[in-house]
């Protein structure tokens, strides 16, 4: 009897993890990102979007989808619980399960929605690269207090490995991070010459960089809310080339981000 209860908890659970990724998904499609791939694990489902800088995706929207999703389910089950259908068990496990779903993915931590929203407001208040800092701070504070928690856990008596195991995968999934900023940031200067058409007039910032610097290092200095003209110089500090912004985007993709404005100007020759 015990297996079966569990067995049917467990599928409630399941349940709800689709729910909430599903929900990921629906709002992905509305705005025109389709899945490249959905993967099936036993804890749930995970699908990979193909990244379009070309698209202007509302990452908030998308992000707040899947927790808001297991909120409204819970309260849908708790009205039909309470005035139609008799309260059981499960129902108010299912109930319960949805809120913790919804309330563990706020908390502000990568790879978890609330840690992508958190992202994105502080994207929107100190740049990319910054935020991209502080959230990894936060991060790594939370999953080295998960796994303490879980070594104390383990020094009681209670042999329970699942906190040891959150903490050790919250690390591992900041290791493929720093790929998905570098994206962002290249969206964002991609996008803003939408932003410039619309508005007519767009604040500037010049950089002044020596010949020898890669473009793919260049772009990690420049600001999500200003247009950017690079000086390139030589080694005497004699001016070699003008860029702007849009031309470092261009030539990033007909070459290579590993390029150098060197090789670059020797190649425009």
């Amino acid at each position: 009897m015990y297996f079966f209860d569990y067995h049917y908890k467990y599928m409630l659970t399941y349940i709800a993890l689709i729910v909430h990724e599903a929900s990921h998904i629906f709002v992905s499609l509305v705005q025109g990102e389709k899945p490249h791939k959905l993967r099936v694990f036993p804890i749930g489902l995970n699908a990979v979007f193909c990244k379009n800088i070309y698209k202007d995706t509302n990452n908030f929207l998308i992000n707040i989808s899947g927790p808001l999703s297991n909120i409204l389910i819970s309260l849908l089950c708790f009205l039909l619980s309470t005035y139609y259908l008799p309260r059981s068990d499960n129902m108010s496990f299912f109930i319960l399960t949805n809120v913790f779903l919804a309330v563990f993915n706020m908390i502000p931590i990568i790879p978890l929605d609330g840690g992508k929203i958190f992202r994105d407001i502080l994207i929107s208040q100190i740049g990319l690269f910054k935020a991209h800092k502080y959230t990894r701070r936060v991060t790594k504070g939370m999953g080295l207090f998960i796994i303490l928690v879980g070594i104390i856990q383990l020094h009681g008596n209670i042999f329970n490995f699942s906190l040891i195991f959150l903490g050790s995968y919250i690390f591992y999934c900041l290791k493929y991070e720093e790929s998905e900023v570098y994206f962002m940031n290249i969206k964002n200067l991609v996008y803003k010459r939408s932003r410039f058409l619309r508005k007519g007039v767009y604040p500037g910032r010049e950089l002044v960089v020596i010949k020898t610097m890669r473009l793919g290092d260049i772009v990690k200095d420049m600001d999500f809310d200003r247009f950017h003209i690079i000086y390139v110089l030589d080694e005497d500090m004699r001016l070699a080339k003008i860029f702007t912004e849009q031309e470092i985007i261009d030539n990033m993709s007909k070459f290579d981000s590993e390029i150098s404005f060197e090789e670059l100007i020797n190649a425009m020759a």
